[in-house]
């Protein structure tokens, strides 16, 4: 008979490529991908046989003939049996299956594989005659039968649990069962046309370029997996119903790591940590959360995780070498029971997320008790406060006063964003620009100051009034923007405002996080006449860097450390010395927080150029700060 074997060939051929890519390429270790691996090898070892079963002839030929078509069912068979398996690995639903589930998906495939197996002797599946005939034996129906058993499970089995699927994820498993059974039916039309394997590598080199790709899964520094693939984990294993326990890990001195010994350090630092991590889990159980944070994934209740706390405790307590460094490692702990403690994976990530940014404690393993849900609650309802404030402009900018010391009389002011909520009453700026920050609403939010600001300055009442510029803060997100010039300028012609009456106030944090960008939109800005001021000057991370070679006019130091130069002589004097310095430099001094005449005068005689705080006014809405200006700058400021 003349079979053609041109499919199968071609199969091999992508055979090749999938295995070259998938095992030379580092994978994690995983169940999911070990099953892949498996069904891949079985699949190529599947074409291999049904090309030697074709080949094999002569008188030793019946007998290698007859083992080949075995082998060949052997495998073959196997497949959609694998790819069911691999199903359920992804959404994993293999450690939770019950006695009857294990039946279903168990009991077809061994009677099929006993029958393949028993065929050179019952010629129930094939046989083959004394003249090397291929033959279908009476039960050779059957493993289709299977085969369609199990592309129907598969399908059951990932509608029900659609939601732990993504679509990715969907859409290859109905091409992979598409793809089989048309090859299915063209092969029993057309028997001397081999096509099943052929498919079946199509469907293989499918899976691996999907959802066996690896590169969106993994952070790259620490090779652990990233946040994206925690919380796909965290979502399946709440979905099936799975229970589970993490355990946070969190470095809080990373950051001062990087600033004192680089980033090279600190990028080793952090890898070497995570290879540590792995004594206690397998590869797939460990996730890097960004932020200086791991989380290993234990089964519910597992010994292994106070274990794992005391043995990394232990290890801490000793000095952790980094090529030629030695240093010590402070740990923040924390273990949560799933879904005990947290009973969604949204509530999840909320926790995961004040954990990250809640006060470090290393002497204790923390508990998610230990995180008021009030918090989570708090932060979701700021979020939807926030949403509602940007779609029905519920936002509102205030205006804080800041007076000249040279001229007597106020000449500035500072933009300030309040937000009030018809159901959480007044929430402070403190809380609600951070969580703003968090979920990139902050870039929304400094527009619209920004464009009340310049409709202020249009207005033309401030300025009557001796107003000469209003300065706007600027976020850490918005100094990230690229684009920050464009939008800005492009503001500012719409409303007729010159670039002369804008300050834009820097955070050092912007600065330290966007050097490049920071340094390229500043620079332009000046040029076309925008005034910057150096904002919480003295509170991040000061760096001599910033005020020698960015344009900045104006240094503003934050109230906290004004009022330490009240608390001790050492402060005045390092105070005094700051103010002198910068002074030298040519840039003006802006003191925040002033409250009373002694704090006044204090500054003032320091030199201070600017003060600015509740002495001459709170920040106010528009009207009441028109009233402020006419009542200080029609007379004098008595000082």
């Amino acid at each position: 008979m003349g079979y053609i074997i041109h499919y199968d060939i071609c199969a091999l051929v992508i055979y090749a490529i999938t295995g070259v890519v998938f095992y030379f390429k580092k994978r994690i270790p995983c169940n999911k991908n070990k099953v892949f691996g498996i069904l891949v090898g079985d699949s190529a070892l599947s074409t291999v046989l049904d090309i030697l079963s074709v080949f094999s002839t002569g008188e030793w030929g019946i007998g290698l003939k007859i083992f080949f078509h075995t082998a060949y069912y052997f495998t073959h068979n196997l497949i959609p049996f694998l790819f069911v398996i691999y199903i359920l690995f992804l959404t994993d639903g293999y450690k939770e299956m019950s006695a009857l589930f294990k039946s279903f998906l168990y009991t077809p495939m061994i009677v099929d594989l006993l029958l393949v197996i028993t065929t050179p002797v019952t010629h129930f599946i094939i046989y083959v005659d004394s003249q090397g005939g291929y033959h279908r034996g009476t039960l050779q129906p059957f493993t289709y039968i299977v085969a369609i058993y199990y592309l129907i499970f598969g399908i059951v089995y990932a509608m029900g649990n659609r939601s732990m699927l993504s679509r990715q994820v969907v859409t290859s498993i109905t091409a992979f069962i598409s793809m089989t059974v048309v090859a299915v039916i063209v092969q029993m039309i057309n028997k001397l046309l081999l096509v099943e394997c052929f498919a079946a590598s199509v469907c293989m080199l499918l899976i691996m370029f999907t959802l066996q790709s690896q590169d969106d899964m993994i952070d790259q520094g620490t090779k652990m997996l990233n946040w994206s693939s925690f919380v796909n984990r965290c979502s399946i294993k709440y979905a099936s119903a799975s229970d589970f326990t993490l355990l946070l890990i969190r470095i809080p001195d990373f950051k001062m790591f990087m600033k004192t010994f680089g980033g090279r350090f600190s990028n080793s630092l952090l890898r070497s940590f995570s290879d540590y991590l792995y004594n206690f889990v397998n590869l797939g159980d460990g996730f890097y959360l960004e932020d200086e944070c791991f989380a290993l994934m234990f089964p519910k209740d597992s010994e292994k995780v106070g274990e794992t706390y005391r043995a990394i405790r232990k290890k801490l307590s000793e000095n952790w070498n980094i090529g030629t460094v030695d240093t010590l490692i402070t740990a923040c702990f924390m273990r949560i029971d799933c879904p005990d403690d947290v009973d969604n994976a949204d509530m999840l990530v909320d926790f995961i997320e004040q954990f990250k940014h809640r006060e470090p404690e290393t002497e204790r393993l923390l508990h998610a008790t230990d995180i008021n849900f009030y918090d989570s609650k708090r932060r979701s309802e700021v979020e939807n406060a926030i949403d509602k404030a940007l779609d029905n402009r519920g936002f509102e900018v205030y205006y804080q006063p800041i007076y000249s010391s040279s001229r007597n009389k106020i000449v500035s002011c500072e933009a300030l964003v309040r937000l009030k909520d018809e159901k959480l009453g007044f929430i402070p700026p403190q809380e609600f620009i951070p969580i703003a920050e968090e979920n990139g609403k902050i870039l929304k939010i400094g527009k619209y100051v920004f464009e009340e600001a310049c409709r202020f300055i249009k207005k033309g009442v401030g300025t009557s009034l001796g107003i000469e510029y209003v300065q706007v803060n600027l976020s850490v997100v918005q100094c990230m923007q690229s684009d920050l010039v464009e939008q800005l300028l492009s503001i500012m012609d719409r409303y007729k405002v010159d670039p002369s009456s804008i300050c834009l106030e820097v955070t050092e944090t912007a600065a330290v996080y966007t050097p490049h960008i920071m340094e390229k939109n500043i620079k332009t800005l000046s040029d076309y006449g925008v005034k910057f001021a150096l904002d919480d000057y003295g509170t991040g991370y000061s760096n001599m860097t910033y005020l020698l070679s960015l344009p900045f006019r104006f240094i503003k130091l934050e109230k906290e450390i004004v009022w330490e130069c009240f608390k001790s002589e050492k402060a005045h004097i390092a105070i005094e010395s700051t103010v002198a310095m910068i002074k030298k430099l040519n840039m003006q001094i802006v003191a925040e927080g002033i409250e009373d005449k002694h704090q006044l005068d204090t500054l003032l005689g320091m030199g201070c150029d600017f003060i600015q705080g509740y002495y001459f006014s709170k920040p106010v809405p528009e009207k009441d700060f028109i009233e402020v200006l006419k009542k200080n700058n029609t007379q004098a400021v008595t000082v």
